[in-house]
């Protein structure tokens, strides 16, 4: 022992490491701290200090070098070896708490070998190849130490200073109780050596590894219990034979060879093996083998340590099914079927085969969750696993792609594409008639209509898999659009549609930064020929393909968060141009068109109160014109906002009246100000009775409810001349004005 405790801290075991040095120099100071316990006869809470102190060493160690490892993607095999290191270093912490509880001396010197043990073999052995390892990762492959041998029989040697001061310590002790002749004393110290020989051989016997000692010609001379459990075989059945007949065939020669030249060379190999179990099965193993060699530097015996890789192995296929399976149905799951979509259009592709993919949606699958529950949807939708994978040939392939999507992948079409078509036509409708026919859900018949769509490789030529997905699901989406329980195959010209409806959008984000848009104005005059006001309307000026139609980017603007941005544009030039208006001494109403969508967003009253306060517009001469469908899906929520608005002194029209709902029950319970006819019903006034009469129940309503109402589409002297009929009505249509610029309207106006 030198003079700072039973072994210091040397350089050379530093790893260039950090975490793990510091962790590495924690553990030389508790070895230390620990003998010094032993010399000194601590007290025992100091002991458990130190015990604790130990297995906070361990998860910090632990953490540590599982974070570098992988950080650095060291080797599968050597992180499997730390874990298994790690894991006996814990285990053996644990079965020595019982000890410490009982007799706390007695573990101090056992915990003392094993801890040199560890850190002489795992500084040297594990750690050092894992920072040469990550060195490699970082800097090429690292030189190989030839001190490492010298610094191993350094560590080596205050271990057996320790053994020979022990021996001298027990031949005081019983020289002392010779002298002293206290018999109690004797079975005492009997009892405690045989309390260690006990806890010894506990651990020896209940080791998950299996440890196999054999000759110097490999033979086997010895093994623990847990190599029979491991193997199937006794000890007496392998004593005498080689352990090398216990590998499995699946090795070749040059294994055996790398393994015995690694022995010789460095005293120790390490691997994964596949062992030939007493049934004759292959099993993985990992095994570690130490060669021990006498004074003369002659190899004796060899010690192999054996761990059971049967688990690791099944928790590898397992998490190997479950990152290409639908863990619901078990179908292959949407990274599977990509995958091998991808592999049968590079393989068809070569061979000119066809490709068909069919993507099936369960039409209105969302009612048999909310009418029966989730776990009943997902009994469904195993049934209907089942249902397609028996439909269809053992070499397609069957997928869940989302929670009621699947689809199926047909690839040994040869021939032509007509002849492919009929083949996945009808395995479309074999599917669609075995779900309509139903399937079994707690002793009733649920029948089923699915929507699918179909792709046929090649359509253009090049489809990758992606692309061959997005026209599937194209031709799906269409399926659906109308009732649904149909089948269609895709067509360019889809594609082509949503091609351009994408690039239209990615367009009309950049429309208003870019200015873009323009305001037009329709005007509206009432009975007597007077302006009193006019709608704003947006157009869109493309710089490449000229005026786009609003019933073109519109719906696209409606079907994303871009109609809250057009709206915006358009409810703040309209309040710059009241302000101009009221300045100029020509104060008119200006209607703007509010979104469903837009009017539901949580910053909208807000944000409208910032557009009023910006601009200075009186809020009284701006008109919303909304549609039923702002207050069918949330009545209440709806109503407290117009209210609030109408407080504000906005006032509200209601557009498109008459070919909704229109229930008369919001024209009573909401702030409507204005009822606006719809053009539908004024372009057939003077040829069809029925919508004659419609309107004028409608301007009978409205002014029996004290409503404003404004007639637009209003295209010829008749259908004016019948709106005379009824005074107060608001005219506008093309026989008053077509929509025009901004700046034509208002220099049309008179001042």
């Amino acid at each position: 022992m030198n003079d700072s405790g039973l072994i210091a801290w040397n350089d050379r075991l530093a790893l260039g490491l950090p975490a793990i040095d510091h962790d590495h120099r924690r553990l030389v100071s508790l070895i230390n701290a620990l003998a010094g316990h032993k010399v000194r006869g601590g007290r025992h809470p100091e002991l458990l200090t130190l015990f604790d102190e130990l297995r906070d060493y361990a998860v910090t160690h632990f953490r540590a070098e599982e974070r570098l490892m992988e950080e650095a993607a060291v080797s599968a095999a050597h992180r499997d070896a730390h874990h298994r290191a790690h894991a006996g270093f814990v285990a053996y912490l644990d079965q020595a708490v019982p000890v410490l509880a009982a007799n706390p001396d007695d573990i101090i010197e056992p915990l003392l070998a094993f801890l040199m043990k560890w850190l002489v073999q795992h500084i040297v052995g594990l750690d050092a190849r894992m920072a040469r390892e990550i060195a490699a990762s970082e800097r090429g492959p690292a030189a190989s130490d030839p001190a490492a041998d010298e610094l191993l029989h350094s560590l080596a040697a205050p271990l057996t200073d320790l053994v020979s001061h022990n021996a001298e310590l027990l031949d005081l002790n019983r020289n002392l109780l010779h002298q002293v002749g206290e018999k109690q004393r004797v079975r005492s110290a009997l009892a405690a050596s045989e309390a260690r020989h006990r806890l010894a051989h506990h651990v020896f016997e209940n080791m998950a590894e299996a440890v196999v000692v054999t000759d110097m010609r490999t033979r086997i001379q010895s093994a623990t219990p847990a190599f029979t459990r491991i193997t199937g075989y006794s000890e007496e059945e392998v004593r005498g034979h080689s352990v090398f007949a216990l590998i499995s065939q699946r090795h070749d020669r040059r294994f055996y060879r790398r393994m015995r030249s690694e022995l010789r060379d460095s005293n120790a190999w390490s691997g994964e093996v596949w062992c030939r179990l007493r049934d004759g099965k292959s099993h993985p193993i990992w095994q570690n083998i130490s060669a021990l060699r006498n004074e003369a530097g002659e190899i004796t015996h060899y010690i192999a340590v054996l761990s059971d890789l049967g688990e690791i192995h099944r928790a590898r296929d397992t998490a190997d099914r479950l990152s290409w399976r639908d863990p619901l149905t078990g179908l292959a799951n949407r990274a599977l079927f990509m995958r091998e979509l991808t592999r049968a259009l590079a393989r068809n592709g070569r061979d000119g085969q066809h490709v068909d993919l069919l993507l099936i949606d369960i039409d209105r699958f969302k009612i048999i969750n909310e009418a029966r529950g989730l776990a009943a949807g997902d009994a469904v939708l195993r049934s209907i696993a089942e249902c397609l994978s028996g439909l269809v040939h053992r070499d397609d392939l069957v997928a869940r792609l989302d929670s009621d999507e699947f689809a199926v992948l047909l690839s040994r079409h040869a021939g032509e594409r007509e002849a492919a078509a009929r083949t996945s036509l009808a395995v479309s409708e074999r599917i669609r008639d075995t779900l309509r026919a139903g399937v079994e859900l707690d002793g009733d018949r649920v029948h089923l209509e699915v929507s699918i769509g179909i792709a046929l490789f090649p359509e253009a030529g090049r489809e990758t898999a992606s692309e061959m997905l997005r026209q599937a699901d194209l031709a799906m989406r269409e399926a659906k659009s109308g009732r649904g329980g149909q089948t269609v195959f895709f067509e360019t010209a889809m594609g082509e549609s949503a091609r351009e409806r994408y690039e239209l959008e990615h367009a009309l984000r950049h429309a208003v930064g870019e200015g873009e848009l323009r305001l037009h104005l329709q005007p509206q005059f009432d009975e007597h020929g007077r302006e009193v006001g006019a709608e704003a309307l947006v157009r869109w000026q493309h710089p490449q393909r000229g005026l786009i139609s609003p019933q073109i980017f519109i719906p696209i603007a409606e079907n994303s968060d871009l109609v809250g941005i057009v709206d915006r544009w358009v409810l703040e030039q309209a309040c710059r141009l009241l302000a101009r208006l009221a300045g100029e001494g020509r104060p008119l109403d200006i209607a703007v068109n509010i979104s469903p969508r837009h009017f539901r967003m949580p910053g909208f009253v807000d944000d409208l109160r910032g557009v009023l306060a910006q601009t200075g517009a009186d809020p009284n001469r701006l008109v919303l014109e909304i549609t039923e469908g702002i207050f069918i899906a949330d009545h209440e929520h709806a109503a407290q906002r117009m209210q609030l608005l109408r407080r504000m002194g906005l006032r509200f029209s209601l557009d498109d009246f008459g070919t909704g709902y229109s229930s008369l029950a919001y024209l009573k319970r909401l702030p409507i100000h204005e009822l606006k006819i719809d053009k539908s019903f004024i372009q057939d006034l003077m040829t069809d009775a029925s919508d004659a009469a419609l309107v004028e129940a409608i301007l009978a309503v409205a002014s029996h409810l004290d409503l404003r109402v404004v007639a637009e589409g209003v295209e010829t002297a008749e259908q004016a001349a019948f709106l005379d009929r009824s005074p107060g009505v608001i005219r506008q249509g093309y026989f008053y004005g077509r929509p025009q610029p901004a700046e034509e309207w208002l220099a049309r106006l008179p001042r």
